[in-house]
């Protein structure tokens, strides 16, 4: 079954929760530094947001075996918009150093909804598209995640100086609304009507272990799981805090060149979703090929950024580093929605954002504490090594990722 108005749907609706998700954050930040004048008040707002992500991901399961997946998508897009409705009233009103951690609950209950949101769309994605145009649905979701990525933040940056935090969260709220209407719209099979008639009951902790045994039991989803485990403690290199280091400490230049660095690498990203929806073709028929060599070429970017203190260089290696990982990305989600059922899709998708979060969560304080303790030098080639292990692994397991059709 295809439904391309469903895609339409789709796709603007996550492009809509996508941008109020950015400018929610950007809001808050700047709202939070205004009552209190506090980093660490800044800082915990990703660590809620991770913490969080990672116990809906857990438990998901046991609302997919309930809810159909557009429902599932839109529900919570309502929720998030009720949430957000709510923190835009209390930061106008009531929001103060004292009042602050009510903020933070606000803050884990808008990310727990985004650990339904996330399996439910990328499961539902191959229920709207045909299976040999996965690969150019993928890219162009990922062209349109990038810009939002890319642009959002400075977007986000210049609306909280001309208008103020407050009202940027009450934009939000407006791009939630609409967001909301666009996932109520989506039509899906009537295969999912049956996810919840199952030939026999299951108790709660099958469900919740359903994706995880599925994932381990299924050879190219326990690769390419695998895989992502490895690649979110060595990406954690790429995030702002440490890229800022490397900065001061390699490259010897302005802070300036932090952003620069940034804009490079989410550029190389969104230049990698184009290339691959321009050969999409190409890469469905050579899924394992991209996924070993872009494998072994984020490896080397990483090993070469790390090494050099030339600032260009860093700009274009950074760039290299997004088109490398974006297309072996698209390969890698193509591979995990094509290598199991439909019923098992969002449970195995939900199990994957778990061991992302919590991966990513204790790989930020760890490299962050290795960082100060070795140098960011030598942050960038634990991490190259890391990939390197990671490329070594596909290649040894590269049969198995053929299993997927």
């Amino acid at each position: 079954m295809v439904n391309k108005s469903s895609f339409r749907f789709l796709w603007i609706g996550q492009s809509l929760a996508n941008c109020g998700d950015v400018f929610y954050i950007v809001g808050l930040i700047t709202t939070i530094y205004e009552a209190t004048g506090s980093a660490t008040y800044m800082a915990l707002v990703p660590f809620f947001i991770t913490t969080s992500r990672f116990i809906s991901g857990v438990i998901a399961p046991l609302i997919i075996d309930r809810t159909r997946l557009k429902l599932m998508l839109a529900y919570s897009q309502l929720g998030k918009t009720v949430i957000i409705l709510l923190l835009a009233c209390f930061s106008s009103i009531f929001l103060s150093s004292d009042t602050i951690f009510l903020i933070f609950l606000f803050v884990i209950v808008i990310s727990f909804l985004d650990g339904w949101a996330n399996p439910a769309s990328n499961a539902l994605l191959p229920k709207l598209v045909k299976p040999n145009d996965l690969v150019k649905a993928n890219s162009f979701l990922a062209i349109l995640d990038q810009t939002i990525r890319l642009g959002g933040w400075p977007v986000g940056g210049i609306l909280v100086a001309v208008v103020g935090g407050d009202n940027v969260i009450w934009l939000t709220f407006l791009l939630f609304v609409a967001s909301t209407i666009m996932m109520t719209l989506i039509k899906d099979n009537d295969e999912d009507v049956m996810m919840d008639k199952k030939p026999k009951k299951i108790s709660k902790w099958d469900t919740l272990k359903e994706g995880w045994v599925t994932i381990w039991q299924t050879p190219p989803l326990r690769t390419i799981s695998i895989v992502d485990f490895i690649e979110s403690i060595a990406n954690v290199v790429w995030v702002a805090a440490i890229i800022y280091v490397y900065v001061d400490q390699v490259l010897q230049t302005s802070e300036q060149w932090w952003g620069y660095i940034n804009a490079s690498f989410f550029a190389g990203l969104m230049i990698g979703g184009i290339l691959s929806l321009k050969w999409s073709h190409l890469v469905n028929q050579h899924l394992v090929m991209f996924i070993v060599v872009g494998a072994f070429l984020v490896s080397l970017t990483t090993l070469i950024f790390g090494l050099i203190s030339t600032p260009w260089m860093a700009l274009v290696i950074a760039m290299l580093f997004g088109m490398a990982n974006q297309i072996k990305a698209v390969a890698q989600q193509t591979t995990t929605q094509t290598s199991v059922a439909h019923r098992l899709l969002p449970k195995v998708y939900s199990a994957k954002d778990a061991i992302i979060s919590a991966t990513f969560g204790v790989s930020s304080l760890s490299l962050g504490y290795l960082t100060d303790l070795f140098g960011v030098r030598f942050t960038f080639l634990l991490a190259a090594t890391l990939l390197f292990l990671s490329a070594i692994f596909v290649v040894v397991n590269r049969k198995d990722l053929k299993l997927n059709k």
